[in-house]
Parts: structure tokens; C-alpha cells; sequence
């Protein structure tokens, strides 16, 4: 380790927490060698005490493969099947629900839709009671895909995982982590936190951060288990994640396992394994998952074979904790890492600006110049474009959201469509020419409206505030509409702490009557069904 080495990290690390506010904690090892092992801001605005190497924070769904590896354990050892139905161990599931495997689970390929989802839509952030989530997976009739067709990312999925492995040794998944991981390995400042709402000394609070710069502390809105429930330390984590590279505690080839990649039935073949991405990036091979929870994010990111180990917890909404350790990864490796790809030229924004919208899928993106870079935006997220070739673009954030889109132009060479492919899979978006202005072009959505699977009442108004207002089980939402076709409007949430932005489609249902189809990034063909009372 050279100090130009330590100054490049210095560098990443010298803006962190400057504004008396919440912070980060950061450790970076190199052949077991403690580089930085620090904390940076406050742990809580309430007490002032400060970040430490020994605060405990949420890693979100960093927490994923801790629970890939109990099923995997189980399943070495006989008592799990991975391949079976897991209606097996949840026969209260439906059906269509219950006949996803384990496997499936734990790599995202169920093709159910995600309770985490359905609840911050209905209920926004109020905290719903623990079984709240197995409810709302019981719900569903319905599913975004078929098995394996897709990756969805999927926190419903994990639920059912946890479920599943509860019910299989007979204890809780807190117990189950506690003896057969945290404690072989001396973890002993990691827990399986369950709720905000029970105290953990030493934790830090997380911070939502409001556009006027000042913070409230954040409560998550639901029992969380393995799909995000751990809180740990650095050291726990640097531990772990040692071990994870060199295990002892189970074979070698679990490891291996846990970090292949899937493979779609269309062949498609993405990195992300049981709750790891194991990938080249730039010349070298890591592996990681990052996670995040409401005012909080987590990044666990190794290269092993130059024995790099970095772990970065946040405590603040405004604070990646992937895109610091990605850097830090950075100024270490610069000199042996490939060139990165080069940024899309924002001029594209003039011929390629506006929205693209596909009546097969229901699709719709948009392409935007913003301060000097061009974007991809799907469902309200914003994807930074890079240069694909000679003509073609593309997306990759963490290897999870990945796109690949080429212009199509007319005899005059206007832009005319897009095709986006997606995991091995092409949308032709059409241009909207000029999306629809009239101010009563939300008036044949209006009405009031009902969903079994939300378990929710649904009203659009329409008049000065064109909204949809979603009155679920145990909370509500509000999202703006904004019209796109005349049967198409574009749906955000009203609550900048609620990032949620979809699609609302209107159509006509099975019995002739009018029908919503309303689409996210983790909800998909969600049917909303016009009351009698309507009108």
C-alpha cells in the first residue's frame, strides 16, 4: 500500500458528512490489511453521537444470500428441496402462487409480483402489521411473468424464502441466522432486526432527506426479514465477507453456487446468482450486492482475485453506498482496469428527446438531456445513457437494470421508434409525437375503481388535480397523472420519500366494461376493475 494509494481514497472519502448531518461508515481491506476503517457524520441527530467502525446499520438487501445460504445448507443436508413447488411448505399460497420453486425465489425468476410494492402503492410509508406481507402475497391471482421468463427484482420473493425456511427447522429465521451463521463465525454485533420499531443499541438512525436540506429519521413500513432484515457492523461484515470467498463453514462449491449466474428460458443469461452478482467489471472480477432501506444504503463489493474487500453503510437517503465503493474500488485498480464506457453525447437529446411508448407491452420510456448527460427513463428512474458501437446505446446500473436501444428513423432520418431490448428481449416503443394536453384528457379514466389484489379502493379525479387516490388496507397514496395517449397516462407519487411512477393503461375488460391496467417497475398488468357505484 503507497501513500498516492491512501490519498486516492482520501480523495473519495474527504466529502463524506461534512454538513453536521447523518453520515457513512466505511472499511476497505486489502490482503486482510485494514486500509480505512472509519465512520463519517452523526449515528443520530437525536444524541449526537457520531459514526464509529463499531455502528450497527441496515444492509438492506445486502441480507439476500445470508438467506440463500440457510436454504442451500438445508438443502445439503436434505431438508429443503430447491426445486419443488413451495406450496409444499405455504399451502395457504393460491395456486398460481405456490407453484414457483425455491430456486426461483432466490434468483428472481417467480414471476410473482412483490408485496413491498403492493403496499407502499396502497399504503405509501405507514407501517403495516408483520403479516401484512404474507397476506398480500396470498392475494395475488395474477403475475407480472411466467416462471423463469424474466428477472424481476423481488423483496415478496425472499418473504416467501423466509417463510419457507421458518417452517422447515421450525424456528425463526432470527434464531436460524444467529446460530448456524453469525455466531460459528463470531459475528457477534449482527442481528436479524426485524422492525424499526424494537430498539438495537448501538444502531444508527436512518434519515430521509427533504428537498430543503433538512432531515426526519425513517421508520421502514413493514416487518423485514430475509429479503433485508440484517444489521451489522464492518468488521461483521469484512468477516463475512472473507469467508464468503473462503468458506469454512460449507463447502466451496456453495459459494460457487450462490455467485452463478441465471439463465433465462429464453436464454437470456444474467449474472445476478441466489442473492449475489458475480460479473466482470472493466477487466475484473467482483462480486457484490448492494441493498437499501428508507434513509439508508449498503454496498458489500469484493474483487477477490486482487483481495480487495469493501464494505459501505449509509445512514442518510442522499448517500449511495454503492457509488462510494465503487469508487474506492476505482482508485485502487485504475491502472489495471479497462477504459470505462464512454457517456452517450447529450446532443442526441435533440433528434432522440420525447417518449417512447410500446401498445404490446405497455412500455414506456423516455430519452432526456439533463445537466449536460442524456437519460433513459423508466418508471420515473432515471438511467445514465452510454455509447454502444457506432450508432447504439445502452444502460447497466449494478448489472440488475440493463438496456440496449437503437434508434429506428424514417427515409428523412427523423426518429421515428426505438427498440429497447431487455434481457434477451426487444420492445419497438413508438414516439408520441406530443403527448396529450387537453385538460379533460384524464376525464375517461375518472371514476371510482377496485383491486382484490391491493385489497384497495381507487378513485381518479379529474378537474384541477388529475390524481389517482388509492385507499389500501392499511394506509393511502396519491399519484399524479399525466396524461400520454388518450389511453395512456403516466402515474407518479405525490410523496418524494415514495419513489414509486408506473403506467395506467385504459382498456376494455373481459365483460365489456371499462378496465385499468396499471403497470411499475415491480407490479405488472395489476388490474383495477370499475365499481358499481361508479358514477
Amino acid at each position: 500500500m503507497t501513500s498516492n494509494d491512501m490519498e486516492k481514497l482520501d480523495a473519495v472519502l474527504s466529502g463524506l458528512a461534512t454538513d453536521g448531518g447523518p453520515g457513512v461508515i466505511v472499511s476497505v481491506q486489502r490482503a486482510g490489511v485494514p486500509l480505512v476503517r472509519r465512520g463519517y457524520g452523526l449515528a443520530s441527530l437525536d444524541s449526537g453521537l457520531v459514526n464509529t467502525p463499531a455502528t450497527k446499520m441496515r444492509i438492506g438487501s445486502t441480507t439476500k444470500h445470508f438467506c440463500c445460504v440457510l436454504a442451500l445448507l438445508l438443502r445439503n443436508e436434505g431438508k429443503l428441496s430447491i426445486d419443488e413447488p413451495i406450496a409444499r411448505w405455504l399451502p395457504e399460497l393460491p395456486a398460481s402462487q405456490g407453484a414457483r420453486t425455491v430456486r426461483q425465489l432466490m434468483n428472481h425468476t417467480g414471476g410473482m409480483r412483490d408485496y413491498l410494492d403492493l403496499s407502499l402503492l396502497s399504503n405509501g410509508l405507514t407501517i403495516v402489521p408483520e403479516e401484512a406481507a404474507f397476506d398480500y402475497q396470498c392475494r395475488q391471482q395474477e403475475e407480472n411473468f411466467s416462471t423463469s421468463e424474466q428477472f424481476m427484482y423481488n423483496n415478496g420473493g425472499y418473504r416467501l424464502l423466509s417463510l419457507v425456511i421458518e417452517r422447515v427447522i421450525g424456528k425463526p429465521l432470527a434464531h436460524a441466522m444467529r446460530e448456524r451463521l453469525f455466531e460459528p463465525l463470531s459475528m457477534y454485533d449482527t442481528v436479524l432486526w426485524s422492525t424499526d420499531l424494537d430498539p438495537l443499541p448501538g444502531s444508527a438512525t436512518t434519515h430521509l432527506v427533504h428537498p430543503d436540506g433538512h432531515f426526519t429519521k425513517s421508520l421502514f413500513p413493514s416487518v423485514i426479514l430475509g429479503e433485508g432484515g440484517v444489521a451489522s457492523t464492518l468488521d461483521d461484515m469484512q468477516r463475512w465477507l472473507s469467508h464468503l470467498v473462503n468458506p469454512a463453514l460449507w463447502p466451496h462449491t456453495l459459494s460457487d453456487e450462490l455467485m452463478a449466474p441465471t439463465t433465462l428460458s429464453n436464454g437470456y443469461i444474467n449474472p445476478y446468482g441466489f442473492g449475489l452478482i458475480h460479473e466482470n467489471w472493466r477487466g475484473m472480477t467482483v462480486l457484490h450486492h448492494a441493498g437499501g432501506v428508507v434513509g439508508g444504503t449498503c454496498q458489500m463489493l469484493a474483487a477477490p482475485e486482487q483481495d480487495i474487500q469493501i464494505i459501505v453503510m449509509s445512514n442518510r437517503s442522499d448517500v449511495t453506498a454503492a457509488d462510494i465503493a465503487q469508487k474506492l474500488l476505482t482508485a485502487l485498480l485504475e491502472p489495471q482496469l479497462t477504459p470505462e464506457d464512454e457517456p452517450a453525447d447529450p446532443q442526441l437529446g435533440a433528434s432522440l428527446g420525447g417518449d417512447y411508448y410500446c401498445d404490446q407491452s405497455g412500455r414506456h420510456f423516455a430519452i432526456e438531456a439533463r445537466e449536460g448527460k442524456l437519460y433513459l427513463v423508466s418508471f420515473g428512474m432515471p438511467l445514465p445513457l452510454l455509447r454502444d458501437g457506432e450508432s447504439g446505446l445502452k444502460v447497466n446500473l449494478l448489472s440488475i437494470i440493463v438496456f440496449g436501444i437503437v434508434a429506428v428513423r424514417d427515409s428523412s432520418g427523423a426518429v421515428t421508434a426505438i427498440h429497447v431490448t431487455e434481457q434477451g428481449k426487444t420492445h419497438r416503443c413508438e414516439r408520441v409525437s406530443q403527448p396529450v394536453q387537453s385538460a379533460s384528457s384524464v376525464e375517461p379514466f375518472s371514476g371510482n375503481w377496485r383491486s382484490d389484489e391491493l385489497g384497495a379502493d381507487i378513485v381518479v379525479e379529474t378537474g384541477e388535480r388529475d390524481v389517482l387516490r388509492i385507499v389500501g388496507l392499511y394506509g393511502r397514496n396519491v399519484f399524479k397523472l399525466q396524461p400520454l395517449r388518450g389511453d395512456v397516462c403516466l402515474l407518479s407519487s405525490l410523496d418524494p420519500h415514495v419513489p414509486l411512477h408506473g403506467t395506467l393503461r385504459l382498456r376494455q375488460g373481459a365483460t365489456g366494461g371499462r378496465e385499468l391496467m396499471l403497470d411499475t417497475s415491480r407490479t405488472r398488468r395489476l388490474r383495477l376493475q370499475e365499481r358499481a357505484d361508479h358514477g
